[in-house]
């Protein structure tokens, strides 16, 4: 389970791996021993020209306040501006329009690096997802069985062996000895393209289920896993994503009973009233406006039988009059 939760902290990893020589295997053409995930800096947005020129303009105006007179700002109209030189009119137009055109620019600037950055993170993710298939590839070559068989050869005793004087007996010895040091050597290595096989099966899952990418949703399941791993009771990815997707659909229909049992309630306690109100007038358990204005859909005497189905308290003491008068 350590491994699940640290399979995203690891995937902009830049890792090298070396490709082993071993006797009669072939690796595909496509393994590539190293790759690497570029990092570039982000671009400094740049001052659009000409404002320290605009500044200065600024200042020959004296000290500029850092935020407008609202009462003068609301206090402008036509007629305020037509009251202005044409000279200042001018001046007031084209400094509008270089400081709008200088504020697009930095505004198209930040389009820029914005969609620099993305392309970056796209490039980076397409160069991890080739990166965890590459380890997964290796694990494979790392696998195959005619090297598993090579490695083998470590395990076999001494008594064996041919007579170590021969050629026979020399090339089982060095081969056993090439074999437990190759037998060290992949451990490591095959351990790494495990873990990059987990990784490339999570990553695959995640982007197959886009509820995985919710912070709140992906943190159940990873804590489901690790819980069950600690009752020694390991469930798969998918496993813990569809028991915790089935616990938040059981919610979700337990608070809708529960909202539609308040709302139920609620409408009872306004019906009990508006019963005990009419009760004091009339002593008829059923209130005027049922069969007046209707009740769920119904009118007349049909809504009356369907308020007292509803309401038992209303029938228990309809019933009760029924009989005190017979």
């Amino acid at each position: 389970m350590s491994e699940v939760e640290n399979l995203e902290a690891t995937q902009n990893a830049t890792v090298e791996t070396e490709v082993v020589q071993t006797p009669e295997v072939e690796a595909p053409a496509e393994v590539e021993s190293t790759t690497t995930v570029s990092a570039e800096e982000p671009k400094q947005v740049e001052v659009a020209p000409g404002t320290d020129r605009f500044n200065t303009l600024m200042k020959t105006l004296g000290d500029v306040p850092d935020a407008p007179n609202e009462q003068l700002i609301s206090g402008l109209d036509e007629k305020s501006l037509e009251s202005l030189p044409d000279s200042a009119k001018g001046m007031l137009k084209h400094l509008m329009a270089q400081q709008k055109s200088e504020h697009q620019k930095q505004i198209d600037s930040l389009k820029k690096q914005n969609e620099s950055l993305g392309q970056r993170e796209t490039r980076i993710k397409a160069e991890a997802r080739k990166l965890i298939q590459n380890r997964a590839e290796l694990n494979r070559v790392l696998l195959d069985p005619k090297f598993q068989a090579f490695l083998q050869q470590a395990n076999m005793p001494e008594e064996k062996m041919a007579d170590p004087f021969t050629k026979e007996g020399m090339e089982q010895r060095i081969q056993k000895s090439v074999a437990e040091a190759m037998n060290q050597f992949q451990k490591p290595i095959t351990e790494a393209a495990e873990k990059a096989r987990q990784m490339n099966a999570y990553t695959e899952f995640v982007e197959s289920n886009p509820k995985m990418k919710e912070k709140t949703f992906k943190r159940d399941v990873l804590s489901l896993m690790e819980e069950r791993e600690k009752q020694d009771r390991p469930v798969s990815i998918s496993d813990a994503y569809q028991m915790v997707e089935l616990d938040k659909m059981k919610q979700a229909e337990e608070a809708r009973k529960n909202k539609e049992m308040k709302a139920r309630a609620k409408s009872n306690r306004k019906i009990n009233r508006a019963t005990m109100s009419s009760n004091t007038e009339t002593g008829d358990p059923v209130p005027k406006w049922v069969t007046e204005k209707g009740y769920n859909g119904a009118r007349g005497h049909s809504a009356r039988i369907m308020y007292l189905r509803d309401n038992p308290k209303a029938l228990a003491r309809l019933r009760e009059q029924q009989k005190s008068r017979r």
